[in-house]
């Protein structure tokens, strides 16, 4: 009876396992298992991923930067810092993740050349009026499939510039605020991680804050900041003040745009005669509030 016992036990296994015996291999794992870490450390080393990421997205590109497939990874993956590709074939990849696109979208992602697909606030993309983009990250890396098991980083830098903006003193009747913009800005970022497309102006949310109007938004990473200026505007469209980005910058080295890490934070007070300009205190001090 014992014998009896192994031999059904025997072919039990047979059959669960027949279609990886066979010649059909289909229900088999093709090749091996190509799992990601996701790593952001700012401008230090120390690991602050989940303190800035919410969500990851990531595309798979063959070696024509033809797309293969998408993934948006869950809460948990995300959480945990670590999600599983989906399978592929053996051959030459690139994946590019994003990170925190929450209300940015892509345009053409079957074009075939990632320096021609970007993402950008959905309001580009109809041509109106853009306030301000996500707090983006990114992350590339090359991935050749074997039959192996494999395990990357990915690590991500940053792809956007915090932006804070204080004005104090300017009195507006009626109770109107004053419209702030971010003139000239680039409203994309390719999947190079390179901002681009024609300069745009930003229009940011004010709010009046006791004596005091603030704004808040995060633009694109660009890197030339000549013709990028902020400007405050009365009801009627009337230039009140014009600040240049660049000379702005150079007066105050402080504002390290090489970092990942950045807010150009600037303050403009409205005086009896004249307007300065400066950096906000908690920028200076290195205290960042919450966006």
């Amino acid at each position: 009876m014992k014998v009896i016992k192994n031999i059904l036990f025997m072919l039990l296994a047979v059959g669960m396992f027949g279609s990886c015996i066979k010649e059909d291999m289909d229900d088999c794992p093709k090749y091996g298992v190509n799992t990601l870490s996701l790593s952001y450390k700012g401008d230090g080393t120390t690991e602050i991923f989940n303190d800035k990421i919410e969500k990851v997205v990531l595309y798979v590109f063959d070696h024509n930067e033809q797309l293969v497939t998408t993934k948006e990874l869950t809460s948990e993956e995300v959480k945990q810092r670590n999600t599983t590709l989906p399978e592929l074939e053996l051959g030459s990849y690139r994946v590019v993740c994003f990170g925190n696109m929450e209300k940015c979208q892509v345009n053409d992602l079957t074009c075939g050349d990632c320096d021609k697909m970007y993402c950008a606030a959905p309001e580009y993309f109809k041509g109106e009026t853009i306030s301000g983009n996500d707090p983006l990250y990114y992350a590339s890396l090359q991935l050749m499939v074997t039959e192996e098991d494999q395990h990357q980083v990915a690590n991500f830098e940053s792809s956007h510039y915090n932006v804070a903006v204080e004005v104090v003193n300017l009195h507006m009747e009626g109770g109107v605020h004053p419209t702030i913009e971010m003139c000239g800005v680039s409203p994309y970022t390719t999947f190079e991680n390179v901002a681009g497309g024609e300069p745009v102006d930003y229009v940011l949310g004010c709010e009046k804050n006791g004596g005091q109007f603030d704004a808040l938004c995060n633009i694109m990473r660009h890197t030339n900041h000549e013709g990028v200026n902020l400007c405050v505007k009365d009801n009627e469209g009337n230039e009140l003040v014009k600040v240049s980005l660049v000379e702005f910058l150079t007066a105050h080295p402080e504002i390290d745009c090489s970092k990942n890490e950045v807010t150009i934070a600037i303050r403009i007070e409205f005086k009896s005669v004249g307007v300065e300009v400066s950096v906000l205190d908690w920028a200076i001090e290195d205290i960042k509030p919450e966006y």
